[in-house]
């Protein structure tokens, strides 16, 4: 059985763009990849789920 995988957990993210080179531009940079990696591991979840389902379905 193939997984049926939402296509938002295959689309690759984009790199967050650096708009500013002072400091506060680089906590702004920092925290955007923060929110990416934290994405990232939601997404990381959600695949684990769907194959974890399939397992549950083909063990019944």
């Amino acid at each position: 059985m193939t997984p049926n995988v939402p296509p938002h957990l295959l689309t690759p993210l984009p790199a967050p763009p650096l708009t500013n080179e002072s400091n506060g531009g680089l906590l702004d940079l920092l925290a955007a990849y923060e929110s990416l990696r934290r994405r990232a591991n939601a997404d990381r979840l959600g695949v684990s789920q769907i194959l974890q389902r399939m397992d549950d379905d083909d063990a019944e």
